[in-house]
């Protein structure tokens, strides 16, 4: 059978609106961009985020790289252009510059100077005059006044590029009034937002100490944007645990990736409060961090792993590795995700985070556990006074201490008299005491039956969760920790008043089990900041 091969071109309108459909948000789809300045062995690249004075955005990022010749420039702008001579390259499949641009705009152009004193080359992308004609011809032109002043206001009289966005419609939709304040507050914010992701994608860039790469200076509106250290380098030193694993690719090749973990100081002992600022402790900000060729490309999550919680506030893991691994990884189009295969998942998982996950939630619960101690002195004042003061209507056991040293005691109740071990606190306690705390408790119990200041009383245990969660939260809230201070002295009370030789097992693990419970119900519950939030 004879086979006729027939050219069936794409649709035009159809497939340049189909990329834009890419999945870029604002600040990956500008980093795209970014990256091919950096590949250009750009030394400043200078972003712009403005409006004009009917509201259209315009989104500019010159350089003072290596600049294109008009076949450059063709290729440049070609959808699937030539490979890069160096394969470390940050700009890897040939469609970043065009699916990012267009993920925002109708109207790309290029401005490029190849040479000093060359002359500059235009070259656009419309997407409406495309579809209109259905047509993928490019438009080559000279470049006006205006992008002209751009690119010599970072490569005057030097090679460099501009990246221009115009028609930008998906940006800051559904203002009507684009020239009111609200609009332009919005601007600086979509602005202010590509700083930080900016600062942190590209901080090994950006940092002049940094040694792993060229250092270059990226400025969006003017400002200078400072690199930001994820894993605090200056405060943690050294990670707590490192690993580098050597992977056997395709045809024997053999290449490594590093992956260290860093746990923060706990905010009080950082070196300085600018320090602890600057290290943006939270939620958000814990998980692993994935570096391609030292710009990060994912993160940071857990990557499916676990859950972010506070416990894990202080962990942050870095993922390092270079292109070689871009096919093993499952590194996508924007250069924003990567798939671990099942072995190095469970590996990640089960083994090299076992360790630091334990440290930091530590780390953490000794933190709340000193805040927890600092707030309780004075806390549960109010519900002692009240308690004292209607003592004579409760229904209380006697206690008498038979051995301070063992917390032997002798408990008269409605069974009669038994002898049981208690706590028994520091007998400096003054009279009228019935809610104390201690740091922890045998079995991880909540709570404790105590004897306290001449008489039974309640222990609360300050590294339970249930404390930090409940207690902590409401310590301006006088009635609720009242509330709950009456609930755990009445049933310390009431195992007191009831206990014999046959039961002391029984309310023992009671308590042990009810703690338990309360420990997996209020672990998704928001911990309580340990000082006043930051700004």
């Amino acid at each position: 059978m004879h086979m006729t091969p027939i050219e069936v071109p794409p649709d035009v309108a159809r497939i340049t609106e189909g990329l834009r459909d890419t999945g870029y948000d604002f600040n990956t789809a500008v980093a795209d961009v970014i990256d091919n300045s950096i590949a250009a062995g750009a030394n400043v690249i200078d972003v712009r985020i403005a409006a004009d004075f009917v509201g259209d955005i315009l989104i500019s990022v010159a350089d003072d790289g290596v600049g294109m010749d008009q076949d450059g420039l063709i290729n440049a702008m070609k959808y699937g252009s030539k490979r890069r001579p160096h394969a470390k390259s940050l700009g890897k499949f040939g469609l970043g510059l065009k699916t990012a641009s267009t993920a925002f705009c109708k109207r790309l152009t290029l401005v490029s100077r190849h040479v000093a004193g060359g002359k500059p080359l235009k070259a656009t992308w419309d997407l409406e005059e495309m579809a209109a004609a259905n047509s993928w011809s490019l438009l080559l032109d000279t470049p006006s006044v205006d992008e002209l002043r751009l690119l010599d206001s970072v490569a005057p009289s030097h090679s460099g590029t501009v990246v221009l966005w115009e028609k930008v419609d998906r940006l800051l939709e559904g203002y009507k009034d684009k020239q009111g304040r609200p609009f332009k507050k919005a601007l600086d914010r979509v602005a202010a937002a590509l700083g930080e992701h900016i600062a942190l994608v590209y901080q090994r860039f950006l940092d002049p100490s940094d040694t792993r790469e060229k250092t270059c200076e990226i400025r969006v509106n003017g400002q200078a944007i400072r690199p930001w250290d994820p894993f605090c380098l200056n405060e943690t030193k050294e990670p707590v645990a490192r690993q580098e694993l050597e992977v056997e690719l395709n045809g024997g090749q053999r290449t490594k990736f590093l992956v260290r973990a860093f746990i923060l100081p706990r905010k009080e002992e950082f070196s300085s409060d600018e320090a602890r600022v600057e290290a943006r402790i939270s939620n958000e900000r814990q998980g692993v961090y994935v570096y391609r060729e030292n710009r990060l490309i994912h993160g940071p999550d857990w990557m499916g792993m676990f859950k972010q919680e506070p416990h894990y506030s202080l962990l942050r893991v870095e993922l390092s590795f270079d292109h070689t691994l871009d096919d093993a990884f499952q590194v996508d189009i924007k250069k924003s995700r990567i798939q671990l295969n099942e072995a190095l998942y469970e590996w990640l998982r089960d083994k090299f985070l076992t360790g630091p996950r334990r440290e930091a939630e530590v780390r953490y619960r000794r933190g709340a556990a000193s805040l927890a101690k600092g707030t309780a002195a004075l806390l549960h004042t109010p519900s002692s006074n009240v308690i004292h003061q209607k003592a004579p209507g409760l229904s209380t056991p006697t206690v008498q201490v038979v051995d301070p040293s063992s917390g032997k005691v002798e408990v008269s109740n409605k069974s009669g008299k038994t002898t049981a071990t208690i706590r028994i606190v520091d007998p400096q306690v003054p009279a009228g005491v019935y809610v104390v705390t201690a740091d922890s408790l045998e079995n991880g119990a909540l709570w404790e039956p105590t004897y306290a200041a001449k008489g039974p009383a309640v222990s609360l245990n300050l590294g339970h969760p249930y404390y930090t969660k409940a207690y902590l939260p409401n310590k301006a809230n006088s009635i609720v920790v009242q509330a709950l201070d009456y609930m755990l002295w009445a049933l310390a009370n009431a195992e007191l008043n009831n206990l014999n030789d046959d039961n002391k097992d029984a309310f023992e693990e009671f308590r042990i089990e009810v703690s338990r419970n309360l420990k997996k119900l209020v672990a998704d519950l928001p911990d309580p900041p340990t000082e006043p939030s930051e700004a």
